[in-house]
């Protein structure tokens, strides 16, 4: 009785500041959306230990991916256009970071979410688990701007990583 007057109670002061605090309709919607995934009985299903530690994995393993490849296309550039550099630390910290961050509040409840709805998927568990990622990578539009494509890409990434550790777990557990 106690844990349910204490969400009762915490949820709406979460939902007001939210609603207040911030002046953007898209950032209030991905927030609420956010929000929902920490409701104790959503939560329950989607956060279980070995599955956000290996979403973790995936969200700094997918945002190293990203980094190096924009350091790939730096260097395929230089060869054509001088003006460009890409290879500036301060940007590529910048982007490392804003990367994981995204990947760590936006991707890993995203997937997770995925996850939940294509359990009981068999045969076409892959690709709406594709198409799941990369909608809220396009969704994100309404944040990012025209920063949507590199969401949209660290989402098509985050989804071939995270299927390549699946595998690789479901391969370890048949031995």
């Amino acid at each position: 009785m106690y844990k349910n007057f204490l969400y009762a109670s915490v949820v709406p002061l979460i939902v007001f500041i939210i609603w207040v605090g911030v002046e953007s309709i898209e950032i209030k919607i991905a927030l609420g959306i956010i929000g929902l995934t920490f409701i104790p009985k959503i939560r329950i299903r989607l956060y279980k230990t070995p599955l956000v530690i290996r979403k973790s994995k995936v969200a700094l393993y997918s945002s190293f991916l990203l980094i190096f490849l924009i350091l790939i296309f730096d260097i395929i550039t230089r060869e054509t256009e001088y003006n460009v550099n890409y290879m500036h630390p301060s940007f590529i910290v910048f982007v490392f970071l804003s990367c994981l961050l995204g990947s760590f509040i936006y991707g890993i409840p995203v997937s997770l979410f995925s996850d939940l709805i294509t359990a009981n998927v068999k045969k076409y568990r892959f690709f709406l688990s594709l198409i799941v990622h990369i909608g809220f990578g396009l969704l994100s539009f309404f944040f990012l701007g025209h920063l949507m494509l590199f969401a949209t890409f660290l989402a098509l990434l985050f989804f071939l990583i995270d299927e390549f550790f699946k595998k690789r777990e479901c391969t370890y557990s048949e031995m």
